[in-house]
């Protein structure tokens, strides 16, 4: 497992054969329960809603499901390249088709600004096509697709601001919390 600045773990489903937004976001979620330990449904309802606000479709023929996971101790997220491209849109908009998801079940333990910064990233880096392409040229090849991972990481990683702490939470130092409510502060 590659360690990543940016990203979290991230697990390949590659190549991958389906025919449906239904089975990918199945298949997704079987391998991150795996994975997890949380159960599929609970994974797979999770990207179905998150689906339903709105389609995760960012670029030519990629998609970026996420959910948040109340029960994820720690971030993760699958990748899958599909052997050919799906319908990824409901029946009543203009048609979509994917074959590349990067799908990301994000733990309330990270701070929700960076995840959001991560995911506009993410969908901004995809939508190179050159890095896209790279991505489906080496379908085939975990570990070249590790390195690609890698590549995408150290783009965050370079444009990537952390958001500072509130000074709220910088008095959040139990030893100043305890001082603080001890004297009635």
């Amino acid at each position: 497992m590659a360690q990543f600045k940016i990203l979290p773990n991230t697990y390949i489903l590659s190549p991958l054969i389906c025919f449906s937004r239904k089975r990918l976001f199945e298949e997704i979620s079987g391998l991150a329960a795996a994975v997890s330990g949380i159960s599929e449904h609970t994974l797979l309802t999770a990207l179905n809603e998150r689906e339903a606000m709105g389609s995760t479709a960012c670029a030519k023929g990629i998609s970026i499901p996420h959910a948040l996971i109340p029960e994820l101790k720690q971030s993760m997220a699958v990748l899958a390249l599909l052997q050919a491209e799906i319908p990824f849109n409901s029946v009543d908009s203009d048609y979509q088709g994917v074959d590349f998801a990067l799908a990301f079940f994000l733990s309330p333990k990270d701070k929700y600004e960076d995840c959001a910064q991560m995911l506009r990233l993410v969908s901004r880096e995809l939508n190179n096509p050159d890095l896209a392409n790279s991505f489906r040229r080496v379908w085939q090849d975990n570990n070249k697709l590790m390195l690609l991972m890698l590549k995408l990481d150290n783009l965050l990683f370079a444009n990537f601001k952390p958001t500072t702490p509130s000074k709220e939470s910088s008095s959040t130092n139990p030893i100043v919390q305890f001082i603080t409510e001890a004297i009635g502060g």
